[in-house]
């Protein structure tokens, strides 16, 4: 009887099995599905952040050529305050000689008494005193003659000059117009391609925690497996070791009747015989079950309404390489400004910004523990504010130290001391 009992047990726990088989097969094909999802959402933020750096280089070349045109623009520009210096000077030479011919005219022609060259000839003492007078007024002339024209051949180049170097600090000015928009362009491109690269990282991490959970799966069906095959072990050996013992018996009984052929005895069961018969309760003793979180405090809210887990509390290595290998509390994805909202009812102790936490909320709550909600996109309560469970905070966002849009949970019986796995009192 106690035979046939354990021989259906191991048959209820076969059978038991053979369904957590099948199940590990179908989540390892939903893990292979989510993996190809991940591997196409990483191949697309691969190609978006290259394209990103493609327009980032873009916009240092342009910064260059515009820093060049610049330059050269300020340049011409100083070369024309020059021109326009000697340009001014040259006027300034070209009045005082003009006022120095009309005066030198003037003297001329009072000397003479407005007499003619022929008259200056005439009254000449001499052939000699009339060449040496004509000579004399013909070279003033011609020499006042002589300036003039050079001094206009020198304003003519100079306005010649000036015309080119406006010609060329207008096209300057143009090319600089022209980059600046383009320039503007390329910022505009590069912002909305950072936006798209932060949605890409809110769908991985969506895919990658829906990974994570199929994989949480079987592992719990992995752990149900081996515990209900050690149960069918630890069966066996039962039986062996039962079995072993019934025959040991039977042969001191036969031992006992070879001895004493005459005498009629009864053979009781002994009672230090193994019992075979295992309860129910007794395999459920014998199976490992999964581990499952102690029960929630009370009281306790969701901080977003979607709880996507992209990170759980415990050891783990940080990102970015400056928080150390243990994360305090739980990272929830979603997209920027999703409202996050009180767990529980409390004050607001801290509303505020930090180079590690970004923009954070920390609540005191009645029963002792602190709430905080880190890198968020923007607050919507301040310090020493009452709030009720389910009041928003706030925005998701990924302010401080942070690769990608989440909400950080965390759970403490102290002020920034003493964190605890928020799971249980969520509920997860």
């Amino acid at each position: 009887m106690k035979k046939k009992l354990l021989v259906t047990l191991s048959f209820m726990l076969l059978v038991n099995i053979a369904p957590i088989s099948v199940l590990a097969d179908d989540i390892d094909q939903k893990i292979e599905n989510q993996t190809k999802k991940i591997e196409d959402i990483v191949k697309n933020e691969k190609d978006a952040k290259d394209y990103l750096a493609t327009l980032e280089t873009e916009i240092k070349t342009i910064e260059t050529e515009y820093q060049t045109v610049l330059s050269e623009k300020q340049k011409h520009e100083k070369e024309m305050n020059k021109l326009n210096t000697e340009i001014s000077n040259l006027q300034t030479k070209i009045k005082k000689r003009d006022e120095q011919l009309r005066a030198q005219a003037r003297t001329t022609q009072t000397n003479h008494e407005q007499e003619s060259i022929l008259t200056v000839l005439l009254s000449a003492e001499s052939v000699s005193d009339a060449i040496s007078k004509a000579l004399a007024v013909n070279t003033l002339v011609t020499a006042n003659n002589d300036i003039l024209t050079a001094q206009k051949e020198d304003k003519k180049e100079l306005d010649t000059l000036k015309v080119s170097l406006t010609k060329t600090l207008n096209t300057l000015e143009k090319k600089t117009e022209e980059l600046e928009e383009k320039e503007s362009a390329l910022a505009e491109a590069k912002l909305e391609q950072n936006v798209k690269i932060n949605e890409i990282s809110a769908s991985l991490a969506n895919e990658t925690a829906e990974k994570d959970k199929f994989i949480k799966q079987k592992e719990e069906a992995q752990k149900i497996k081996e515990a209900q095959l050690k149960a069918i072990a630890e069966e066996k050996k039962k039986e062996a070791a039962a079995k072993s013992a019934a025959e040991k018996q039977a042969q001191e009984q036969a031992k006992a009747k070879q001895a004493a052929p005459s005498q009629t005895a009864e053979v009781e069961e002994p009672a230090n015989v193994t019992n075979t018969n295992t309860s129910n309760n007794d395999l459920a003793e014998n199976t490992q079950q999964a581990p499952t979180p102690p029960a929630s405090s009370g009281g306790w809210s969701a901080p977003v309404s979607n709880l996507t887990i992209t990170s759980g509390f415990g050891g783990r290595e940080d990102p970015t390489g400056i928080s150390g290998s243990f994360h305090d509390g739980i990272d929830f994805g979603g997209a920027s400004g999703t409202p996050i909202m009180a767990a529980r009812a409390g004050e607001i102790v801290s509303a505020n910004y930090s180079g590690m936490a970004g923009n954070h909320v920390v609540i005191k709550h009645d029963n002792g523990y602190y709430s905080y909600y880190l890198h968020m996109s923007s607050l919507s309560v301040a310090a020493g504010q009452s709030v009720s469970a389910g009041q928003m905070l706030g925005g998701m966002g990924t302010t401080g130290n942070s690769t990608g849009v989440h909400l950080h949970f965390s759970i403490s019986t102290g002020l920034w001391s003493g964190f605890v796995n928020p799971a249980p009192f969520l509920g997860l």
